[in-house]
């Protein structure tokens, strides 16, 4: 992948386990993994109407330099807005590229 095409900043968050409460239950929260450059292709959108509100939907698909260590359970964080992986990260190449399917909600300012 040329660099060139890499002009946009991820971040790759993990939900981690920061420390332990009064009852010695884990508290867990969402943790910056690393911030990285990207290439980002808008997918397509949908709205639909649901319990007396609007809920849109962002579908983006994020290129990155191959990291094998991306799973269905991280989140992405790009430009300000916070994006489930919806399926499993795939290798493009061989281990020169991972393509990332994400989803981005709009319920609720979430």
């Amino acid at each position: 992948m040329r660099a060139g095409k890499l002009d946009r900043r991820l971040t790759i968050r993990r939900l981690t386990e920061t420390g332990r409460n009064e009852y010695n239950e884990p508290i867990v929260d969402w943790a910056d993994i690393a911030t990285i450059w990207a290439q980002q292709r808008p997918e397509r959108g949908s709205e639909r109407f649901a319990a007396a509100q609007v809920n849109g939907t962002s579908v983006m698909t994020f290129r990155i330099r191959y990291r094998a260590d991306v799973s269905v359970t991280d989140r992405l964080l790009y430009e300000g807005r916070e994006y489930e992986i919806v399926a499993p990260p795939r290798e493009i190449g061989r281990r020169v590229v991972t393509e990332i399917d994400a989803i981005a909600r709009n319920d609720d300012g979430k």
